[in-house]
């Protein structure tokens, strides 16, 4: 973390802005005591679904077709029938 004093901050603010954009957090000193600390906020969450890395969506197709006489069967044995 690095240490500015007030007056270094109020003179040479954009210095230390750039540095909190680069990620680092600033720890602001008055005689020799810490008053304050600037940090990075924190990023942003996407709104947006990026729906191409869904597994459901990029699941494979069954590789084979049920008849109707089979998926009966299969509901059948599922409900203990």
């Amino acid at each position: 973390m690095r240490s500015t004093t007030v007056r270094e901050l109020r003179n040479n603010y954009s210095k230390v802005l750039e540095w909190v954009s680069k990620g680092e957090e600033v720890e602001v000193t008055r005689r020799g005591k810490a008053v304050a600390k600037v940090v990075p906020i924190a990023p942003v969450k996407p709104t947006e679904v990026d729906w191409s890395k869904s597994a459901a969506l990029n699941r494979k197709a069954w590789s084979t077709v049920l008849t109707a006489e089979q998926s009966a069967a299969i509901l059948s044995e599922s409900q203990g029938a």
